[in-house]
């Protein structure tokens, strides 16, 4: 235990070796080194193992590759880009332009409703107008273009109410149809062309419509309108000259030359229009008329130009007075006054009663000349 320890010599084959020959100690070495190491065990080989599929093999098996996922895709794109494209821009060539054909057989049938229209909508505003205004229109004092605006009143209505029934028949007649796709309607030719027809048709059935005015008195109005005007200024007037020159009667005659008549509303004892040819010299107030002067008649039944007037057949006078309203030359009125009383008995009309006749022809020319 008390001895030093020896240093241990790590390999036996160097107290053998020779000192001094330096190749055998390598060579020893190497041999030593290599004798020194144990032999490695080989490796068992292990089995092979695939690796594990995420998918089970059938699910794996159905399921498409990535890229034929991609392609749909990209195909259903495209097409859905295309279809949109088409809707979205359809006279982008995409539509075909409609036919000559086509276009006419639309505008035919947009024109043809529309013409009946016309001619209903015309016909009931010119019937309804005219017999608001002889009428109402009268009676309140109002304008004609308040009667006709009444009128169109019922025309709309008539034109709501039997619009389906218009194109019904429209429909019976068996036109043509254009043949349209919904894509076809949607061009702007084909609005064009519609509108077109329907307001070509409404103008030509307007003015078909209008023949209307053939068949109506356009006049009678117009004379009943003036007579409403004149009514009230003339009743005073004929009132104070009957009392004033004592006579049994008084007539205010207008002048229509148009007609060749004179028509009255003013006349005493008498209800409603008179009307008597002037052109024929028929009568005493026709020849006034005719002549612009006076005429003062004594005894009417034995003057040649005094025939039994219309409207007054159960009245035979005796004297009458017949003065012109003149104007501008020419005789728009005349008034006649009949049979003057003295008491008891008939006189005849004199020279003063001629003068005051004069002064209330001029007034009533003045009150005609405000009214027109």
């Amino acid at each position: 235990a008390g001895e030093p320890r020896r240093r241990r010599r790590p390999l036996a084959f160097l107290a053998s070796a020779p000192r001094g020959g330096a190749q055998g100690r390598l060579m020893a070495m190497r041999s030593a080194f290599c004798t020194s190491l144990r032999p490695l065990r080989p490796l068992r080989r292990m089995p092979s193992m695939a690796p594990t599929p995420l998918f089970p093999l059938e699910l794996s098996a159905r399921r498409p590759p990535l890229s034929a996922g991609l392609a749909s895709e990209r195909r259903f794109s495209a097409e859905a880009a295309q279809a949109s494209t088409t809707q979205a821009s359809p006279a982008d060539g995409e539509v075909p332009q409609p036919t000559r054909q086509q276009l006419s057989r639309l505008f035919v049938n947009s024109a043809v409703p529309f013409v009946a229209f016309g001619i209903v909508d015309q016909s009931v505003l010119i019937w309804a107008g005219d017999a608001i205004d002889n009428t109402v229109g009268v009676c309140l004092g109002l304008p004609t273009l308040v009667a006709a605006a009444m009128g169109q009143v019922l025309s709309d209505t008539c034109g709501v109410t039997f619009g389906g029934t218009i194109e019904a028949v429209c429909l019976k007649l068996g036109l043509p149809l254009p043949g349209l796709t919904d894509a076809q309607q949607r061009l702007g030719v084909t609005k064009r062309v519609s509108t077109l027809g329907g307001v070509i048709g409404v103008i030509v059935g307007c003015i078909i419509g209008m023949s209307n005015l053939l068949l109506i008195d356009l006049q009678a109005s117009e004379r009943a309108r003036k007579a409403k005007a004149l009514e009230t200024i003339m009743k005073t007037v004929m009132a104070d000259g009957r009392s004033s020159m004592s006579c049994e009667r008084a007539t205010l005659w207008i002048v229509d030359k148009e007609a060749g008549e004179l028509w009255s509303s003013i006349a005493t004892g008498v209800d409603g229009i008179l009307r008597v040819n002037y052109t024929k010299d028929v009568s005493i107030a026709g020849w006034v008329a005719q002549h612009s002067e006076t005429a003062n008649v004594a005894d009417v039944t034995k003057d040649p130009r005094w025939r039994r007037d219309h409207g007054l057949s159960d009245f035979v006078p005796k004297s009458m007075l017949v003065g012109p309203v003149v104007r501008d030359g020419e005789a728009v009125a005349v008034i006649q006054l009949l049979n003057k009383r003295e008491g008891e008995r008939i006189a005849t009309f004199n020279a003063n009663d001629e003068k005051v006749l004069q002064m209330l022809c001029g007034h009533v020319a003045i009150f005609m000349e405000q009214l027109s």
